[in-house]
């Protein structure tokens, strides 16, 4: 069995200690990189508050001196949507004989039923699913197409199966974090060059230096 791939995707507008905390834990509890996708038209939110090419630059800063997280543009090149189960037919695709892993919350696993063409995703992938608190639990349907199992067991197929993976809840928000931005033009929950680069650019209503 070749390495896994582990996908990490989301709006990261703008990515902050949390995401990194996150994407660190499931790289070191799966054993292999994790490759952050910011997407370009999320399908269940609004459109993002910057641009992709700063989302990018961002994300791609906020990395920097980890060798087990990786950016992948792949989404954002993409005139569509960003919808999952079409991402995941691109890395299948490139990886037909990898473990492929899609990193997802336990709010959106309770809402997985209402996602694009979701009876497919187990066809194409594992779950590794992030504790939410107050989550609702998955459907039955959704339960019965990705069986729960151990982590290890992600490593050992290609696809179809749910693990859930212990951490630490990181409370904090993009969304708190440009309400912060505008109104004090600083957040502590920032990556220093991360900061940087939003003063520089003069990004979330923060003033350009």
């Amino acid at each position: 069995m070749t390495p896994a791939q582990v996908l990490f995707g989301g709006t990261f507008d703008p990515v902050h200690q949390g995401h990194l905390a996150v994407a660190l834990a499931v790289a070191e509890q799966l054993a292999t990189t994790v490759t952050l996708l910011p997407n370009a038209q999320p399908p269940h939110k609004a459109r993002s508050a910057t641009l992709a090419s700063h989302r990018l630059a961002m994300l791609k800063l906020a990395i920097a001196g980890h060798p087990q997280l990786a950016v992948s543009d792949w989404e954002l090149q993409q005139e569509s949507p960003s919808w999952t189960v079409n991402t995941l037919k691109h890395w299948r695709s490139q990886f037909p004989h990898s473990p492929l892993i899609w990193v997802i919350g336990e709010d959106s696993l309770g809402e997985l039923h209402l996602w694009y063409h979701w009876q497919e995703l187990a066809k194409l992938c594992h779950l590794a699913v992030l504790p939410r608190s107050e989550a609702a639990p998955p459907t039955a349907d959704v339960a019965a197409l990705f069986p729960q199992a151990p982590v290890a067991k992600l490593h050992q197929s290609t696809n179809g199966l749910r693990a859930h993976l212990p951490m630490d809840l990181h409370p904090v928000s993009s969304t708190q974090i440009r309400q912060q931005l505008a109104q004090h033009h600083y957040s502590e929950a920032l990556p220093t060059k991360v900061m940087a680069y939003i003063k520089e650019q003069g990004l979330y209503g923060v003033p350009a230096t």
